[in-house]
């Protein structure tokens, strides 16, 4: 008698502890009074279980439900009852998966005429469905390598390195757009020029700056001939020092470490500078920077090679002791204590020979010994001095055209003199500033 109820659809009612089955009987056992249901769906969702076994005795209720197939009114009394059942179960909306399994089944059951309340479950699921009426597998994990391999990232890439237009091509007529990258100019501009500066005659050695300009290397007689012609067109030894000492106090204080020292909060360990210096122009603006180091708080000593100085040195000297700071001829008298700079302006850049560096051997050997750095303003290159008993240079700074340094001159900065166009005109140079926004530059030896 029950083999006829096999392959049929029913709906169990088994109360609100076991909740609500529907599902197709594959097996009726009369003896231990169990019925079995495959293609489960418990409580309006897709059960993860091939088959359920139901007791007689867990059983309230038990109808037959139309098929799947079929497109015929379902039971009205198992209908309200799974609506009552996703009323309370307020966990149903949190995912759309469980959305997706109501409606199906839902849809399963053509919905009677009923009470209001119906109809605002049935209008509330249908909006959702809208947006999440998609039939997806959210049991399957999403396979992102698979996917991920679709995206051909190479080529995209390239695609937008060469100001390729994305999407679909262009038709007739129509304008194409190029992109850009964010240092590039929208328009159109002459290729630069890297070789902006022409010397009358070939220059020792070349150097580069960041941006790739060249830049050559004068000798000492067109460093001499240059000093000349500002001379004659006005621009003096005095207005020549302010230029090289914000130049080189600039680049003093990046070497003392001026935005951690030279704070409020630091005040009982102030830097340390001792500016060493000849007799000749260079040396007017040592101390010039050694004055406007000491205006911002670092602590200077000047140390003058010889008493006899020029009328242009001394005025710098005067401007310098109002500062308070000390002026000294005699080594011994230099600072014991640590010394965070030293700042050497001994030899002019139109040095070729003399008697003079003998002379000097005495602070050449305590500048030598000190852990401080030191930093040497239009020195001769080492080349040209060619004596083993000289100055462990760390860095060298060189005016509008450098001469040719080499390794043993330490890393080399450019400042400008704000030289004017028609200096270099009188000489034969074609000059371009190779400087940009900026005073100091940097130069690198070309190869």
């Amino acid at each position: 008698m029950s083999g006829k109820y096999l392959g049929s659809y029913v709906s169990v009612d088994c109360g609100e502890l076991f909740g609500c089955y529907q599902g197709q009987v594959s097996n009726v056992d009369t003896f231990n009074q169990t019925i079995t249901l495959k293609d489960v769906w418990k409580n309006g969702l897709k059960s993860s279980t091939d088959d359920v076994t139901l007791l007689a005795k867990e059983i309230l209720n038990l109808s037959i439900i139309p098929s799947p197939k079929e497109d015929k009114i379902g039971n009205k009394a198992d209908i309200e009852h799974l609506e009552s059942q996703q009323i309370k179960k307020t966990s149903a909306r949190d995912s759309p998966r469980k959305f997706d399994a109501y409606t199906s089944f839902s849809s399963q059951t053509a919905m009677p005429d009923t009470p209001s309340k119906l109809n605002k479950i049935k209008g509330r699921v249908g909006k959702d469905d809208v947006c999440f009426g998609t039939d997806v597998n959210m049991e399957k994990d999403f396979d992102f390598e698979t996917n991920l391999a679709l995206f051909d990232k190479k080529t995209v890439m390239g695609e937008i390195q060469s100001g390729k237009q994305q999407g679909p091509p262009p038709g007739p007529g129509t304008r194409t757009v190029s992109n850009f990258r964010h240092d590039e100019n929208v328009l159109e501009t002459l290729p630069p020029t890297y070789r902006q500066i022409h010397l009358p005659s070939p220059s020792a050695k070349e150097f580069l700056t960041d941006a790739g300009l060249v830049v050559p290397s004068a000798s000492a007689e067109l460093r001499k001939a240059m000093q000349d012609s500002m001379e004659k067109l006005g621009i003096s030894v005095e207005r020549r020092s302010e230029s090289i000492a914000r130049a080189v106090a600039e680049v003093a204080l990046h070497f003392v470490g001026g935005p951690h020292r030279l704070t409020p909060k630091n005040s009982h360990q102030k830097p340390v500078v001792v500016v060493l210096c000849g007799n000749h122009p260079e040396a007017a603006g040592a101390v010039c920077a050694a004055r406007h180091l000491a205006t911002l708080g670092v602590q200077t000593v000047v140390y003058l090679q010889t008493l006899t100085v020029s009328h242009y040195l001394k005025k710098e000297i005067e401007l310098y002791k109002l500062t308070g700071q000390s002026v000294i001829n005699n080594e011994k008298h230099l600072p014991s204590a640590s010394v965070d700079l030293i700042i050497a302006s001994l030899l002019p850049p139109t040095w070729v020979g003399g008697d003079e560096i003998p002379k000097m051997k005495g602070i050449i050997e305590w500048a030598n010994k000190q852990r401080a750095p030191t930093m040497a303003i239009d020195q001769p290159p080492y080349a040209v001095i060619n004596t083993i008993s000289w100055l462990d240079v760390k860095c060298t700074l060189s005016a509008d055209l450098p001469l040719a340094y080499g390794d043993r001159d330490g890393k080399l900065y450019l400042y400008s003199l704000s030289t004017p166009r028609k200096i270099f005109q009188s000489l034969g140079i074609e000059y371009d500033s190779p400087f940009g926004s900026k005073f100091v530059i940097t130069l690198h030896e070309a190869c």
